[in-house]
């Protein structure tokens, strides 16, 4: 425990020398100053004692603890709820979010901050979604009875718990007193490890995208660019996807002139928008920016430099390239396949369960460059058969696996009550 507090202090220092140099290190450090005197000014005006308190690590995690709160929030209206997040790209987007009562970022794992954290919250449960192991925020918790539930989670044999030094995390583990798990080898793991508190419920994030699509936010001057043609939605994009796939088009556009292309780049800052940009001009292609509020886009090219709706986006696509596959690993593939959308990636995709099953039944197709990506496109092109078969098993892959709200919410009902 001492070196794992060691490294806390450590990283906490190695953000505050950073926010001198990088925007997002000063938002984590900004964002926690007076932490103590601002949370229990707000927990005191608000009334927050007794609250429910989920914590997320950034975006991400959010979107799969959102569908939790929501249904927690319609089912118990009076229940306060209080969310956390550890990074600015969760937090920064969130801070408004109506269905919590409070939002906040969690200060450090300290043991004096976890201490204070908790003894001026005072929460009746809390509830940690996907990968969060913060040890002495547990272990308060434990001290003080406060049960603590693990949700969405996938527990993998890489983790610190099957180390040699992994026994304070294990001791972690054994402190939620429900963790509830994303897939069934999850619970062979935690049954490796003794500990019997596994529940198989599934992943949220199938709740979540069939929320968004039963309700997507209408875009007009996409659907009119959309209309008649043959749209392949770049979502969160990365460099590399983004060279793939304009090589791709290039080669495809003449024999197939209904091709159209969507790029959502991972990254909205102006010096990404400006390397897209140079790309695109670079090859000659004509393209408008989503910033322009044109209400005719004329050319065949469309960039989302915005954030916020490209999960509304994809309701407008064919076929959707989904970013991060030649760099850390891939986005979401759930948002578009929940609208029908065969999606393809880069080989980087070997930590997410959804992306193996996607391929299985031929609703994904991973591509290793660009010859590859051009072959596949004009395969689903000029297959109609084939496209509307990939179409049918995505959109009946979400549905077929949503249904772990429900699961998780009736479970927690005695500590609700």
């Amino acid at each position: 425990m001492f070196l794992y507090n060691l490294g806390i202090y450590f990283f906490q220092f190695g953000l505050k020398l950073a926010s001198l140099f990088y925007p997002k290190a000063k938002l984590w450090v900004e964002g926690r100053k007076n932490w103590e005197e601002q949370l229990r000014t707000k927990v005191d005006n608000l009334k927050l004692e007794n609250a429910v308190w989920f914590h997320c690590a950034s975006l991400g995690e959010f979107e799969q603890g959102r569908p939790v709160i929501e249904k927690l929030k319609k089912e118990y209206p009076g229940q306060k709820i209080v969310l956390s997040f550890f990074s600015p790209s969760g937090y920064e987007i969130q801070k408004n979010y109506p269905f919590a009562d409070l939002v906040t970022y969690l200060p450090a794992d300290t043991p004096s901050n976890a201490r204070i954290f908790l003894s001026i919250l005072q929460p009746k449960l809390a509830i940690f979604v996907k990968y969060e192991f913060w040890l002495n925020y547990l272990f308060e918790l434990e001290r003080k009875q406060i049960p603590a539930f693990l949700i969405s989670t996938v527990i993998k044999k890489h983790q610190p718990f099957f180390k040699w030094y992994g026994g304070i995390f294990r001791k972690a583990l054994v402190s939620y007193k429900t963790i509830y798990t994303q897939d069934v080898y999850s619970i062979k793991l935690l049954r490796v490890l003794r500990i019997s508190s596994g529940v198989l419920t599934g992943d949220t994030r199938f709740d979540r995208v069939l929320q968004v699509c039963s309700a997507p936010k209408k875009i007009n001057e996409i659907e009119e660019f959309a209309k008649n043609a043959f749209v392949i939605i770049a979502g969160s994009s990365w460099q590399k996807d983004e060279e793939h796939l304009i090589e791709s088009y290039i080669q495809l556009k003449e024999k197939h002139p209904q091709l159209k292309l969507i790029i959502a780049p991972h990254e909205i800052d102006r010096k990404n928008i400006d390397r897209l940009k140079n790309l695109l001009a670079k090859n000659g292609l004509p393209y408008h920016l989503f910033s322009d509020n044109a209400t005719v886009y004329i050319h065949p090219i469309l960039v989302i430099n915005a954030i916020g709706f490209l999960s509304s986006v994809y309701q407008y696509g064919t076929i959707a390239m989904i970013g991060g596959g030649f760099n850390n690993g891939i986005h979401n593939i759930l948002e578009p396949t929940v609208y029908g959308l065969p999606v393809l990636f880069g080989p980087n995709y070997k930590k997410f369960n959804e992306a193996f099953e996607i391929i299985d039944l031929n609703a994904g197709f991973v591509i290793s460059d660009s010859s590859e990506l051009t072959a596949k496109l004009s395969e689903l092109i000029e297959n109609k058969v084939m496209l509307a078969e990939s179409s049918r098993l995505a959109k009946n892959y979400v549905r077929k696996n949503s249904g772990a709200t429900n699961k998780i919410v009736d479970d927690l009902r005695d500590f609700l009550n």
